[in-house]
Order: structure tokens, then sequence, then C-alpha cells
């Protein structure tokens, strides 16, 4: 699963706001990945066994470690 540039902007301002507080990266990532995830930021429907939501998951990862 490839990130669209939508989701990595959003992604990205979403990190600039949760940076500022004294929570650590892997939390700050999971309340990302949740909010996206919870307001249809990334579709997961089709997700029956678990993997999209890890590759998700990953990809958001990935994109966090270029911005911190």
């Amino acid at each position: 699963m490839k990130l669209t540039e939508e989701q990595k902007n959003h992604i990205h301002e979403q990190y600039d706001a949760l940076k500022q507080t004294d929570k650590e990266f892997e939390k700050i990532h999971d309340m990302i990945v949740e909010h996206c995830v919870d307001e249809y930021i990334v579709d997961l429907s089709d997700d029956e066994d678990g993997d999209l939501y890890e590759e998700f998951s990953n990809e958001v990862w990935d994109l966090l470690e270029t911005i911190k």
C-alpha cells in the first residue's frame, strides 16, 4: 500500500501537531494510524486479516522516520 500525497500531507500535519507534546514517537505513530483509520483517511474496509492495517502502519512509520 502506497500512501497518497494527500495522506502524506495529513500525516505530516498530524505529526507536526503531536510532536509538540511529551509523547514518545511510538505513541505518536499509534495515534496517527488510529486517527487515519477512524476518520477514513485510509480505507481498510477490505482488510479481513489485518494485513492492510499492518502495511499501512509500516508505511506511516517509514514516513514519520523521514520527517522526525
